[in-house]
């Protein structure tokens, strides 16, 4: 038997995941939510996770080489998502610490400087020695005009990755980094916009980015994020507190500002239009279509290990006949404040054998 310490963890990811998501009315969201969806397909969904698990161990890949195929914000979410999997699937508890271990040993190793979960309000992939390099990029002057430029850029990206990867699984689309301390009184924030142009699950794209990344660097501004990278918060003056920046796209330092309003305007068009098509699926496609963009997720560790990212037929026919109604009606979550988290904590917690048909404790 495994020590209990080995799980010690386990107490500051569920607290991190409580401050995430607090007493966010999941069934407002839209097109559709990962509770709503994933309880249809628990069961098939882990049957293909579990080939990753086992495989890695199988190859004895290092986590440290599995980190860099399994983007952080990526890992802090579907960590997440799974522990519900497991448990609205009645996987028995070695099953369910030994795959939730997985994700978070690639935590620990993507976060070097620590608060793997964002209980702390960091998501710091960089080391400091990482941080010193990038700050050998050069950078413009900043002003508010560019911060505007890039906050309509970025705003653009994030509407699009949420219409790409139907918000939840967004992660896949969008992440921020930071804070770094820089000097006293200056922080960097990166801000990534990723796999834009993802034909592997949507045809018909016409994006006109489809990787950039931000780099600011701000005077007078805290920031922070929690366990979703994208929840980001700012005090202070982002716009005038913008004193260097830089962005990157497809490869290219990017500084002329009419280029990038074009782009910003052009993405938001494209997120437009791809939430208009998200809205015209079925709810037979839109589940279809979440099965692939979940898979899609982990397409970079699939290759890793040699696996193929595509759904299985199995978990492709797992949601015939089902609807997004059922998939809602597994969970009893009371409503009152403190029932609802302690129903959520102890359902995440994948030491408890407590199930989306508990009673509410």
């Amino acid at each position: 038997m495994e020590p209990p310490e080995k799980y010690s963890w386990i107490d500051e990811f569920l607290a991190a995941a409580e401050e995430a998501l607090g007493f966010m009315d999941i069934s407002t969201l839209q097109p559709t939510s990962w509770r709503h969806f994933q309880p249809l397909v628990a069961k098939e969904w882990l049957a293909w996770l579990e080939r990753i698990v086992t495989e890695r161990e199988k190859q004895n890949i290092p986590f440290t080489t599995v980190a860099a195929a399994l983007d952080l914000d990526l890992c802090r979410e579907q960590l997440l998502f799974t522990l519900e999997d497991l448990k609205t699937a009645h996987y028995p508890v070695a099953k369910r610490l030994a795959i939730a271990d997985f994700f978070y040993q690639t935590l620990v190793v993507q976060t070097p400087q620590g608060d793997p979960s964002g209980l702390h309000g960091t998501t710091r992939k960089h080391s400091r020695e990482e941080v010193t390099e990038l700050m050998q990029k050069d950078f413009a002057a900043g002003n508010p005009e560019a911060a505007r430029a890039l906050g309509k850029l970025y705003n653009g990206a994030y509407n699009l990755g949420a219409a790409l990867y139907l918000d939840f699984y967004m992660a896949k689309a969008i992440e921020n980094w930071g804070p770094y301390e820089i000097t006293q009184g200056r922080i960097l924030v990166v801000k990534r916009m990723k796999n834009l142009l993802p034909t592997a699950v949507w045809d018909k794209i016409d994006t006109p980015i489809q990787d950039a990344t931000i780099y600011a660097v701000y005077e007078g501004v805290k920031f922070s994020t929690d366990l979703v990278s994208c929840h980001t918060r700012y005090i202070g003056d982002a716009i005038r507190g913008l004193v260097k920046w830089r962005l990157e796209v497809d490869g290219e330092n990017v500084t002329d500002l009419a280029t990038i309003e074009a782009l910003a305007l052009s993405i938001a068009e494209t997120g437009i239009a791809q939430w208009n098509r998200v809205k015209k699926l079925s709810e037979s496609e839109l589940i279809q279509k979440a099965i692939w963009i979940r898979c899609y997720c982990f397409d970079r560790v699939c290759q890793l290990l040699g696996l193929a990212w595509h759904p299985s037929e199995e978990l492709l026919g797992a949601s015939s006949g089902k609807t997004l109604a059922e998939g809602w009606k597994r969970w009893r979550h009371p409503f009152e404040p403190s029932s609802y988290h302690a129903y959520w904590r102890s359902l995440w917690d994948p030491r408890l054998d407590f199930f989306p048909d508990s009673e509410p404790p």
